[in-house]
């Protein structure tokens, strides 16, 4: 029933879209290279977003016209716009970047599906948000969010505030645990380590560009100049994966101390210094499991399928890889193209009111 509900509604989301002309629509170049990037593969991401969706709407304790749904980190909505066409009585888009709010709003309208709520700000922003609006969400949902949130542990210590029964998804095609997609990885990595990625047209305007190490050491230098370069070139190596304040923080413990309290817990991982954003962070899915354990929260991991597209020569090895997958099992991330992070928490419905 679930997937013939999440089918219609992609058939309609598409019937809006493809008539969509993203050059006539007042957006960024940055949102609008990724509208016409989902307008053209349509039915690869929506595939993604399609089985999403069903793992969602299976944790449902409720009819979906009664149910709050937020597409945290939303981008440019596509995620929100197949929730109201799904039937969500509430839909809540939010991301950190306010670019990508404003032109979410500006695609909501052009496509005539009106999104609830356009939230814009980090963890502590969307929860006040929140409260401020009593909304009470029952899923929460994300695409290729959860690999780039800074603080892991602060995140969730937060979301576990809700006083709600919720549950919450996000799918990320960052899996660690496939080698294929980690080596993958690694190379963005290294190169947003040591070399940096040209600015290319429709550039998100927050990201930095130019080498996370170079950046770090920029940091260091400037705030303490009294170091000599050797130590700088040092301390800017062991400081991969802390953003400015936390760089500057350190850096003052170990002027004291004479020690680096700090480890990077993997060989590649990076990010941006100036907004903690990873690149493309490769998730120890143990020590995350943990995590999520230690605020009260229930927790599995899940993979997915490989998506079918109009190549035929890709689509033979994908079948394979998903008979596989099938066999393998749902735990089982070592042929996946993604994984899910599926977290529940404890808290229970309030009872209803006596008759």
């Amino acid at each position: 029933m679930n997937k013939h509900i999440i089918t219609e509604a992609v058939d309609r989301l598409y019937s809006r879209i493809r008539v969509l002309n993203p050059q006539n629509l007042a957006i960024s170049e940055y949102n609008r290279n990724y509208l016409v990037k989902y307008i053209d593969s349509y039915s690869f991401y929506m595939s993604f977003y399609a089985q999403l969706m069903l793992k969602a709407l299976d944790k449902l304790e409720k009819p979906i016209s009664e149910s709050s749904f937020v597409d945290y980190g939303g981008g440019c909505g596509m995620l929100s716009y197949l929730a109201k066409e799904i039937g969500f009585q509430t839909v809540v888009y939010t991301d950190i970047y306010e670019t990508s709010a404003i032109d979410a709003q500006a695609i909501s309208k052009s496509l005539d599906i009106p999104v609830d709520y356009f939230f814009c700000g980090d963890i502590d922003e969307f929860m006040n948000k929140l409260n401020r609006n009593q909304i009470k969400p029952d899923l929460i949902c994300s695409f290729d969010v959860l690999e780039h949130i800074y603080n892991l542990d602060s995140w969730i210590r937060s979301i576990a505030g809700i006083n709600w029964r919720f549950s919450l998804l996000f799918m990320t095609n960052a899996n660690s645990r496939n080698p294929f997609v980690q080596n993958r990885l690694k190379k963005l990595q290294k190169i947003a380590e040591y070399q940096g990625t040209e600015k290319r047209v429709g550039w998100k305007d927050i990201d930095l560009n130019t080498s996370y190490l170079e950046e770090r050491k920029r940091i260091i230098r400037n705030k303490f100049p009294e170091l000599g370069n050797n130590e700088i070139d040092l301390l800017a190596t062991k400081s991969r994966g802390l953003r400015k304040s936390d760089i500057e923080k350190v850096m003052a413990d170990y002027i004291k101390t004479g020690e680096f309290g700090y480890k990077i817990d993997h060989p590649t991982n990076t990010c941006d210094p100036y907004t903690g954003n990873w690149t493309e962070r490769l998730i120890d899915l143990k020590q995350l499991k943990s995590t999520v354990r230690k605020h009260n929260l229930e927790v599995d991991i899940r993979n997915s399928f490989h998506v079918y597209s109009n190549n035929k020569l890709l689509n033979t090895p994908k079948y394979l890889l998903n008979l596989i997958i099938r066999i393998l099992g749902p735990r089982n991330l070592l042929f996946s193209p993604t994984y899910t992070l599926e977290i529940q928490n404890y808290v229970s419905k309030p009872a209803l009111p006596k008759r």
